[in-house]
């Protein structure tokens, strides 16, 4: 209550103007006036401050400020623009760098393949050399077999393989070995051959019981055959891989061929029982391991060696072992031991010596018996086997182990290879002192594994109450701890596995609470990659006395120490520094327990504080056990009610991933990446149900028996979502788990955990605010232990990853991880939570390398999904398929290929040689019709050719074209076209061998005749005709006498029946044919693939006395009537043949084809697509010092071809279609390769403007050139020197350069380029046009005048209706220039008889009778 308002003062008025404390007074003033009489106080305070946030700005800083604040800021975005361009150019050189390196690694390939080829080439002369192919064998008994070898693989087609020497013999497997060379790809093989001769004793008719013998031997060899199929599918590090197996019948031997994988530089275990030498018992153990992996691989995919000794193990260069003759080998030697064969007195190996095993057990009582015969350097021949006793404990138990006699105590392949002998403990470091007490307090350590399980567990519950004994059949303890164990058991009903989880309880404790709130939130999970809780009960009983131990025992109340698998003890990790703890809250450590050490008999329990962690090789790790120092609510007095919580949960098969990580699982990277996806699933999966793990450690990460991650022990798991919307949960202290209070953030609050994996947020923090994101920095400790060695001893383990846990993440100085692994464990371990990744988004991440796929379950999930093209699966594939990025370097090495620099020469030529072809089909009436560029991909009509096939965006495959004929037959049927002739020149492609590459392309040039009538072969005449007239059209060609191979596909299908080739099987014949054409096969190759066909020699002998013969037809006439003079299907189509190609000769000679017609019986072209008489023009011409055949054309009928693309409901009669393709590429090739190659050019005349003032002017003369009709170019670039533009006029081939210059008045000046020699001269403007005329006209002359010399020659043809021919070289102004003009013409042609008189009779119509005249074939347009 402000009485006086002269009292009113502003005291510490800073930072306002005297004006604003004036304004300000007197605005407080007036508020008091108003408020007399009032408590204001508030209002006078309020609108003070108000004032104040308006006009009491901080005073501005000094001009020097504001300028050094600006210099900052320019200074900061420099800075960041220097930044963002050493980015860019940073990421500009690793694309530079990548592009390099793809162009490094296509030049690599091409050396590479060229270096393979030359290698085959070198090879396969040695191989066919007389010397080398000699057959070096111990028995001289053995018949030669035919060179080379031919192996089909089924879908992925045939294997020829060209033979060597003979490497040896096995007496004990009844082969041979030799090495070989596979013919397409150089590589080398090895080859495995059976000879099964037949026994000399039969006489040369079988009788009944050696047929059936006979056939029961070919039925075994052809179910070695199908067995194969599934051997083909092995793939092992140690296993040396079959590839394809042959059989052939002769006429003393059945022949066995298998082709194996070739292991450069392999030699035989069998050396050391050969030279009597001990192998030492290191390798001995390496040894023992690497084949019982492989061993162990062979019998998990059902197959047995059945034949297991030293000579079946092979050592490559680097010690490592390749196991061969598996299966196979011994079904094909028992073959041999058929009385029908001679091998049969050969007395085998093991007939002689020790008792034979079969089946998988059998297999290791070989492999027993090797490495024993391997230590003492000689083979083993006493039976029963002992095992010296001066051999080395664990390997002497060992061979015990594989020698049993009686088949059920010998251990299998598994048991095995979890033998101290093969897993030596390390150094044991030195046990902690225990309680001797504490042995008191746990009723036993283990139990065996066939045992039943007794006391406490059987004992305490009464069977005829019990759920658990009437629906469950115990059958191994999995794991045991001081208060619950998990057990293996067989439910009555369904016969299924379970493991069974029994923790006593008190029912009124706050623990049992815990476990009934663990299973609440467990029964909610339902994940492939999590352990599946299916049933929880509780089932009461009354505990027999026990005696509680005395004193505090904190971290060791009733365990029992144990050893893992690296020999540690499983408690050191309680040796790593306890975290600072706040409040009382008690902190455990724990170290995971290897499942492994506790398989093979040999057992121990133990007990973490926060977890039971007993386990064996087929395990399931207990959930949370509860630590001795709060025991208070789990230990009973005498006569106190007790209960037992049973969970019935799924059982894990294998093992967990402490034991994957201790075996190496670092090795295996896809392996490795595969289960971290999984555990990254499992982990999504339990997240966005709204759960935190909170102990997440490999112990607790299952294996199953398929090899996938089952994440279990959910001991420490809160519901993160149910708990904060209750808001109610209270601190409660049980041992090492503390269940955390609510915060309102949606973190939870508290310490838990392993304290090697435990998150840095919560450790040595009670009251830490958390949330999901612990579990991800736990991931990232568990990614590192998978990506690194095994570690040696627990202190090591602690020192390891305590420095990884550091803020600076210090990984070990030998830890060798590749950037996406590292970047991935960086992101992970990040102790800030908000940058560390949730599940969800490292799941999406490019970081994770992506998912792989089992090759069996991918096919069929692919098989499933490309059956629907309609499903929602399918146009999901498609689309991922084409939401692909391509990157700098696909872009850039596609056509890197493609493009082999640009020459304008070549240019030129191609479109000479364009217009050439155009000419002459115009001549004939064709006209230029375009098809569709893509086709569905048809396999049947294309079989054996390589597509460039593609895929739209429905997933629809299309091919570019092969060739142009098969577009134009699909597009004749599909429009009913009956009556065209049509030309088309275009491209067609060829895919390359380089994955993400532009398919190669080639220029194609077809010419087609679809004529209604059926029954004429004058089309096929007038496209030979045609193609002859083009091959004339190039001198090129001429030179090099092409000729015209005929044949029929009614003949060659004759010819092949005749010769016993099965009518099914001819489409295959004629393919082989075709590449013995083309001289992709060899005769012995193509002799090889008929015998195959079960053609005998005589057949093949025949056939080729048949597609050698070519000829006329008169001398081919004898031949041809062995297949015409009976009355079969095969006269019938001889005959068909026969006359056909009678009338096309006929045909031919009367058109006046200059070429040579030879009818070629073994002519084949793409037989598939014509019917009817097929054709090729052909020279052999010489290519790298050998002489080669060159077609440059070829074609046939096709009129079947058009009826393949018909529609079902046409009934209009099929039209006549033949045609024929050009090879435009050979004919520019041969073009450019002449002396002297036709000069070709862009234009006649390149305008030349001289200085920027005669542009105008010079566009002005080039305007009228191109209205005369005259190819013409003007200079863009006027600053360039005539030296410089001459040597671009001859490139280009332009004869005339038209220098435009102001200073020259109306004058130009003309540089005319005459081969070697150049002239100049000035001439006016308005004659420039008439000048290039005339010249052009004089070079159009020259170019016809080869055109000439076929006109003349014409006229020695008597038949020929010319009589009067005009010769266009001959100027008419005046006898004296016709006379001029004649006498040049005879000089530059004196071989040409005829001119002389055509040129007379020229001026006796012209320039006696003043007649007109006609010009023949040259289209002149300035006469």
């Amino acid at each position: 209550n402000l009485t006086d308002r002269s009292l009113l003062e502003l005291k510490n008025a800073k930072g306002l103007s005297n004006e604003n404390l004036q304004c300000l007074l007197n605005e407080l003033t007036k508020l008091v006036s108003v408020r007399h009489g009032e408590v204001m106080i508030y209002e006078l305070a309020d609108h003070v401050q108000g004032f104040l946030s308006k006009y009491n700005k901080p005073p501005p800083s000094s001009f020097h400020e504001e300028m050094l604040k600006n210099q900052r800021r320019h200074q900061e975005k420099l800075d960041l623009e220097e930044k963002r361009r050493l980015d860019q150019r940073r990421k500009q050189e690793e694309e530079t760098k990548e592009i390099m390196a793809e162009i490094q690694r296509r030049e690599d390939e091409k050396r590479e393949e060229k270096r393979r080829k030359e290698m085959a080439k070198l090879v396969y002369t040695l191989l066919t050399s007389p010397r080398f192919t000699r057959r070096e064998t111990f028995n001289e008994d053995s018949p030669p077999l035919p060179n080379p070898l031919l192996f089909n693989k089924g879908s992925a087609g045939e294997l020829l393989v060209h033979r060597g020497k003979c490497l040896g013999e096995s007496e004990r497997l009844g082969r041979s070995v030799y090495c070989g060379l596979e013919a397409h790809s150089g590589e080398f093989v090895v080859v495995y051959e059976w000879a099964l001769q037949w026994n000399k004793k039969m006489g040369k008719f079988f009788t009944e019981q050696e047929k059936s013998k006979i056939e029961y031997c070919k039925k075994q060899i052809h179910g070695a055959e199908s067995e194969l199929s599934s051997l083909l599918r092995l793939e092992h590090p140690h296993l040396v891989r079959y590839q394809a197996l042959s059989s052939s019948e002769r006429d003393d031997c059945l022949v066995v061929d298998l082709l194996v994988e070739h292991v450069a530089g392999a030699t035989s275990l069998n050396q050391s029982l050969l030279s009597q030498t001990p192998v030492a018992l290191d390798r001995l153990r390496q040894h023992a391991a690497q084949l019982l992996a492989v061993l162990d691989y062979l019998h998990a995919n059902s197959v047995v060696h059945k034949q297991l000794g030293a000579s079946s193990v092979l050592l490559d260069p680097r010690g490592g072992v390749r196991l061969t003759d598996y299966s196979l080998s011994k079904r094909l030697g028992d073959v041999l031991k058929e009385e029908v064969f001679e091998q049969a007195r050969v007395r085998f190996c093991e007939e002689t010596a020790l008792p034979a095993r079969t089946g998988k057990k059998g297999d290791v009582w070989s492999l027993g018996l090797m490495l024993l015969a391997l230590s003492q350097g000689k083979e083993v021949k006493e039976y029963p086997v002992a095992v010296p006793a001066g051999l080395p404990d664990d390997f002497h138990d060992f061979l015990k182990r594989c020698v049993c006699v009686n088949d059920v105590d010998r251990w299998n392949t598994k048991q095995l290879l979890e033998h101290s002998f093969l897993n030596p403990p390390p150094p044991k470091p030195i046990p902690q002192a225990r309680d001797s007490m504490e042995a008191e307090d746990f009723p036993s350590s283990v139990l065996p594994h066939s045992h039943i399980l007794g006391a406490p567990f059987s004992a305490v519950l009464q069977p005829q109450f019990s759920r658990y004994f009437h629906e469950f059949e115990e059958l191994q303890l999995l794991g045991k701890g001081a208060f619950g164990a998990v057990i293996k058991v067989k439910n009555k009903l369904d016969g299924c596995y379970y493991a069974v989880k029994r923790i006593q309880v008190n029912p009124v404790s706050k623990q049992f609470r815990r476990i009934k709130g663990e299973v609440t939130l467990l029964s909610r999970l339902n994940h492939e990659n999590i352990v599946r809780y299916y049933n929880a009960w509780i089932e009461r009983h009354e505990t027999p006395p026990r005696a509680a131990a005395p004193g505090p025992a904190p971290a060791a109340r009733g365990l029992s120490l144990g050893l893992n698998t690296l020999g540690l003890d499983d408690g050191v990790e309680k040796n790593a520094p306890p975290p600072a703890l706040a409040s009382s809250v008690e902190w455990s450590t724990s170290i995971e327990r290897s499942s492994s050490a506790k398989c093979s008999g040999r057992h121990s329990s133990e007990e973490d504080d926060d977890d039971d962690d007993d386990d064996e090789e087929d395990v399931f790790g207990a959930s949370f056990m509860p630590s001795a120092s709060d025991s208070s609510d789990i230990i009973f007095d005498n006569g106190d009610e007790s209960a037992e919580d049973l969970s019935m949960m799924e059982y894990c098969e294998k093992s967990t991933l402490r034991d994957t990580i201790d075996q190496g699982l670092h090795e295996d990277s896809s392996r490795l990446w595969r289960l971290f996806r999984e555990i990254l699933d499992g982990l999504a999966y339990i997240h966005e149900q709204g759960m935190i793990h909170r102990d997440l450690k490999p112990v607790n990460i299952f294996l199953d028996s398929q090899d996938h991650v089952k994440i279990g022990d959910f001991g420490l798991a809160t519901d993160h979502r149910a708990n904060v919307a209750a808001g109610k949960l209270e601190l409660e202290e049980t041992g090492p788990a503390v269940m955390p209070k609510s915060d309102p953030s949606g973190n939870m609050t508290g310490m838990v955990g392993t304290a090697l994996y435990v998150s840095p947020e919560v450790q040595g923090n009670a009251k830490a605010t958390y949330n999901q994101k612990v579990d991800l920095f736990s991931l990232g400790i568990i990614l590192f232990e998978m990506s690194y060695r095994p570690m040696t001893t627990g202190s090591e383990r602690i020192s390891v990853i305590g420095q990884l846990r550091t803020v600076s993440l210090l990984f070990p100085a030998d830890f060798d991880q590749y950037e996406t692994g590292m970047k991935v464990m960086l992101w992970l371990l990040n102790h800030d939570p908000a940058l560390r990744p949730t599940a969800q988004e490292l799941l999406r991440s490019e970081l994770l390398p992506p998912p792989l796929m089992e090759e069996s379950e991918l096919h069929e999930v692919l098989q499933h999904t490309m059956a629907n093209v309609n499903g929602k699966a399918y146009r999901s594939m498609v689309g991922q398929l084409f939401a692909q990025t391509t990157t700098p370097v696909m872009d850039y090495a596609y056509d890197m290929d493609h493009d082999k620099g640009f020459h304008f020469y070549s240019a030129k030529l191609q479109q000479y040689v364009y217009e050439t072809i155009t000419r002459t089909f115009k001549k004939h009436g064709a006209v230029r019709l375009q098809t569709p560029l893509l086709l569905p991909r048809n396999r049947k009509l294309y079989e054996g050719a390589e597509l460039a096939c593609f895929m739209d965006h429905s997933g629809m495959l299309v091919t570019l074209p092969y060739d142009l004929r098969m577009a134009f037959a699909r597009y004749v049927a599909r429009i009913k076209i009956t009556n065209l002739k049509r030309y088309s020149i275009e491209r067609v492609f060829r895919p390359r061998k380089h994955d993400r590459a532009h398919p190669r392309e080639l220029l194609e040039c077809a010419f087609d005749i679809v004529s209604p009538v059926t029954n004429s072969l004058l089309p096929d005449a007038e496209v030979i005709y045609t193609i002859s007239e083009i091959i004339q059209e190039f001198p090129a060609l001429q030179e090099r006498n092409y000729n015209i191979y005929l044949n029929h596909t009614s003949l060659l299908k004759a010819i092949l029946l005749h010769c016993g080739v099965p009518e099914d099987k001819l489409s295959h014949a004629s393919n082989i044919l075709c590449d013995a054409m083309s001289e992709k096969l060899t005769k012995r190759e193509v002799e090889a693939k008929f015998c195959n066909m079960s053609l005998s020699t005589n057949s093949v002998s025949t056939l080729y006395k048949y597609i050698e013969q070519k000829g006329d037809l008169a001398s081919l006439g004898p031949l041809l009537h062995s297949l015409t003079k009976q009355k079969t299907a095969v006269t019938q189509l001889a005959k068909q043949g026969h006359k056909d190609l009678e009338e096309l000769t006929a045909l031919l000679q009367r058109l006046g084809v200059k070429l040579q017609v030879v009818v070629n019986l073994g002519l084949v072209y793409k037989v598939q697509h014509h019917s009817g008489v097929i054709f090729q023009f052909v020279a052999f011409i010489r290519k790298r010092k050998r002489m080669v055949a060159d077609i440059v054309a070829a074609g046939g009928r096709y009129d079947h071809l058009v009826l393949e693309f018909r529609g079902p409901a046409s009934t209009t009669p099929a039209p006549t279609a033949v045609g024929a393709s050009v090879a435009l590429d050979k004919v520019c090739a041969a073009m450019a390769s002449m002396e002297e190659p036709p000069a070709v050019s862009s234009c006649d005349v390149l305008v030349v403007p001289v200085g920027h003032v005669s542009v105008p002017r010079a566009i002005t003369v080039v305007q009228k050139l191109w209205s005369a009709g005259v190819p013409a170019d003007i200079a863009y670039d006027v600053s360039q020197s005539q030296e410089a533009l001459l040597e671009q006029c001859r490139q280009a081939g332009i004869t005339s350069m038209a220098l435009v210059n102001d200073k020259e008045g109306n004058y130009i000046k003309v540089k005319s380029l005459e081969k070697d020699r150049q002239s100049e001269k000035r001439i006016p403007e308005g004659d420039l046009v008439d000048h290039v005329l005339q010249k052009y006209r004089t070079r159009l002359l020259e170019e016809r005048s080869g055109r000439l010399q076929t006109l003349g020659s014409n006229l020695q043809n008597k038949n020929s209706d010319i009589e009067v021919l005009a010769v266009s070289r001959l100027f008419f102004e005046s006898e004296e220039q016709f006379n001029i003009s004649v006498s040049h013409l005879l000089s530059r042609l004196p071989k040409q008889r005829y001119l002389k008189s055509i040129c007379d009779e020229i001026h006796r119509l012209k320039m006696v009778k003043n007649h007109s005249y006609y010009y023949y074939g040259i289209n002149f347009e300035f006469t």
